[in-house]
């Protein structure tokens, strides 16, 4: 096969659509904000707003949300001017406090039993947290976060968490911890992919394809994509005239009317959900968005692993004043500053754009 018989990318409206896990609608623009506490707080009171007076239960939890995202970025604006270790505690609530925001709009009714992080840092224990148990009497946030996410945590498959395991589940820092030698007996885990919707010539069908370059196979241990669930979503497809990168194609075809809206809504979201449980993560970078495919089945997702990262800080901070020097000092000290200037507009970003299903994106003369 020859590249360009690898299918057109698919386009709605005459723009591409593009692959995004966040629910929005096929073909949907960019965001470009450089606030993303103000846009959500704008969608919020316009949804607000438009709710019928009878609808007492939503506009209450609308209101609810409104409240944890001005929280969300009050703690945020207080960390810009914290040095470390207050600035890690501040993070923290930044983030548990967005994803307040996140639970209430998917429909969870917080204020009614009592609410826990979901994590503790045990009294003896220096780099180990552990999961809370669960009962129905209170809402763990780390759990329901998860949960809500799609990436389930079992407690049954362990209740320790190992902060080491933290920060290799975060690609923003993955290339410095690896230079550093942090994870020593151990390959880089994210491998950069394109994914693309393409169509056929006659704009009939849709699928998917990804693509990576070659030389990653030396670096990383890609044979994830050889094997198990990733072989029962793609075939590799031989590219005879490109000797630069790796192709696959979804096996999963859908017929589709390119020109109707029922059936963009209806295929869409069937192409997205068939790749949703192979570990795929978007990143903002100076070109827009890119995407990492975790060759190891991560237990956490990225977003929850930025949680539990913060939430080591911030307890550490909070309560363990001695192991809070060995942290800031030791040898994670150069990533975990890399982490705390790297991760909050990743995270901020990609959680807004899971609320309001758009895809928010930083202006490009915004990107640090």
């Amino acid at each position: 096969m020859k590249i360009d018989e690898l299918g057109e990318v698919a386009l709605r409206d005459y723009r591409p659509v593009k692959y995004f896990p966040f629910q929005n609608e096929a073909g949907s623009a960019f965001i470009l904000t450089s606030e993303p506490f103000n846009y959500l707080e704008a969608f919020l009171s316009s949804e607000y707003s438009s709710v019928k007076r009878d609808s007492k239960k939503k506009k209450e939890n609308l209101r609810k949300a409104i409240y944890f995202t001005k929280l969300s970025e009050d703690f945020y604006n207080s960390s810009l001017t914290a040095a470390m270790p207050s600035k890690g505690t501040l993070l923290y609530y930044s983030f548990i406090n967005l994803v307040k925001v996140y639970l209430i709009h998917n429909g969870y009714d917080l204020e009614k039993k009592i609410e826990h992080h979901g994590l503790s840092l045990p009294p003896n224990s220096k780099e180990t947290l552990k999961l809370a148990s669960l009962n129905d009497t209170g809402i763990s946030i780390f759990h329901e976060f998860a949960k809500t996410l799609g990436c389930d945590i079992r407690n049954d498959e362990g209740v320790d968490i190992h902060f080491s395991d933290l920060l290799r589940d975060l690609p923003e820092i993955h290339e410095i911890s690896y230079a550093l030698n942090l994870f020593p007996n151990t390959k880089r885990k994210f491998l950069p992919v394109d994914i693309q919707i393409r169509t056929d010539n006659a704009r009939k069908k849709i699928y998917l394809t990804l693509s990576y370059e070659k030389k990653f196979d030396k670096l990383m241990s890609t044979s994830k994509l050889t094997r198990g669930k990733f072989t029962e979503i793609f075939e590799r497809v031989d590219v005879v005239d490109d000797n630069r990168y790796h192709h696959f194609k979804s096996k999963l075809v859908i017929n589709y009317t390119y020109n109707s809206s029922k059936s963009w809504k209806i295929c869409y979201p069937k192409l997205l959900k068939s790749i949703s449980e192979i570990g795929i993560y978007p990143m903002i970078t100076r070109s827009g968005y890119r995407f990492y495919l975790d060759l190891e089945n991560s237990r956490f997702h990225r977003l929850s692993s930025i949680l539990g990262f913060a939430f080591y800080l911030g307890t550490v901070a909070r309560y363990r004043p001695t192991l809070n020097e060995e942290v800031l000092k030791g040898k994670y000290q150069a990533v975990i500053n890399e982490a705390i200037v790297s991760c909050p507009n990743q995270f901020f970003y990609i959680l807004v754009s899971y609320i309001t299903k758009q895809v928010c994106a930083i202006p490009m003369a915004k990107v640090n």
